[in-house]
């Protein structure tokens, strides 16, 4: 049901709007879903981001906001002769909007939250990242929004030091009791290991120290396969020096996987997946590696404390560090006990997220519903 008051939406992206050839408008599929479970409440939303080329070879941009109903508001900001008319455009959309969400934190955010407070327009936050208030303009942001929500219980309890009303939702995956995988109990180790990486292949999710980690672990001997799922701007520079054996046989470039019951056999087929990113709110791999009972081993920043523990759920790694990762697939691979311990403990975690926690869509129109 669409809350007194609100007449039109404005929801600030922090990613891109590919746009097609044919008129499509792309976003990712878990920010598609919210938008369609708006409109279907009834309300009235447009998504307003920078636009960018589509690319369906290439990209995890794959929901047409536009065939789907939804209006959108892009803007092209390069070059630079574009900035300032791009920025009256979204000036312009914030003043016609009656609410305005804003994806936290970022430049565009920044700039959103501050037009807002200008022209007297109320907003909340999706605070997604870890460095959300690194910055006075970014505390400002978070203390002067009417509402905040997060997917990580550790951001929430920071988030009140600025915010006055913070809220925990279910996170943004297309996940339900029907992807639960109770993996086996594991008896005898595999004859090859099986490692996987999902997620953009940038230097900041830590790529350069896992292929480093496997060189390492290769020239140890260990028998294993590590298998990169995902594009990104390293995808290139891998595959190049896979090309050419700079790096071991056992590194394997999958590229991107837009299909879901392919990714998800991907974890399936897996023994271990390592995450070593340097910051992150809470990703959306951890939850999937976890319905499908998968061993994890990550680093713990950001949000991924408030639902992650060392021994418990998850094998914890120093970031930014190739020889934390060695040291932990070593550990995960000598003690089965504790694979079948953190296997069991991650799949418990993300069932209690699905049945606890309410929706986006549910969690945002009760907090727009509340007078301002």
């Amino acid at each position: 049901m669409v809350p007194n008051g609100v007449r039109r939406l404005l929801i600030v992206g922090n990613g891109a709007l590919a746009m097609s050839p044919n008129g499509g408008a792309y976003v990712n599929s878990h920010t598609g879903r919210l938008l369609v479970d708006l409109k279907d409440q009834g309300l009235r939303s447009t998504y307003a981001a920078p636009v960018t080329r589509y690319d369906a070879n290439a990209s995890l941009l794959d929901f047409d906001l536009h065939a789907s109903g939804i209006a959108t508001l892009g803007w092209r900001s390069r070059p630079a002769a574009r900035l300032l008319p791009s920025a009256a455009k979204l000036v312009r959309g914030i003043g016609g909007a009656s609410w305005v969400y804003i994806f936290f934190p970022g430049s565009l955010g920044n700039f959103a939250a501050r037009t807002c407070r200008y022209l007297n327009r109320p907003y909340g936050l999706y605070v997604r990242g870890g460095k959300y208030a690194e910055t006075t303009a970014s505390r400002n942001v978070l203390s002067d929004a009417k509402f905040a929500l997060t997917v990580s219980p550790s951001i929430h309890s920071d988030l009140k030091s600025y915010c006055a009303c913070v809220g925990t939702i279910r996170p943004m995956v297309a996940l339900d009791e029907g992807d639960r995988f109770v993996r086996p109990a594991r008896q005898s180790p595999p004859a090859t290991w099986r490692l996987l990486f999902v997620g953009r292949l940038e230097a900041e999710k830590g790529i350069r120290e896992l292929i480093a980690a496997a060189e390492v672990l290769s020239r140890d001997g260990l028998s294993f396969t590590l298998r990169l799922v995902g594009g990104g701007p390293l995808y290139r520079d891998i595959g190049a020096d896979l090309d050419a054996g700079r790096i071991r046989a056992n590194v394997e470039l999958a590229g991107l996987v837009s299909d879901p019951v392919a990714l998800m056999r991907e974890y399936e087929q897996a023994n271990l997946f390592v995450f070593p990113t340097y910051h992150e709110g809470f990703p959306r791999v951890l939850y999937e590696a976890m319905i499908k009972s998968l061993p994890i081993i990550t680093t713990m920043v950001g949000g991924i404390p408030g639902r992650m523990t060392d021994a418990e759920n998850c094998v914890a790694i120093e970031a930014r560090s190739s020889d934390a990762i060695v040291d932990g697939v070593r550990r995960a691979v000598g003690d089965l006990a504790l694979l079948n311990r953190i296997a069991a403990a991650g799949l418990k975690t993300v069932t209690d997220v699905l049945v606890n926690l309410k929706p986006h869509t549910e969690l945002l129109l009760e907090r727009i519903s509340r007078p301002h």
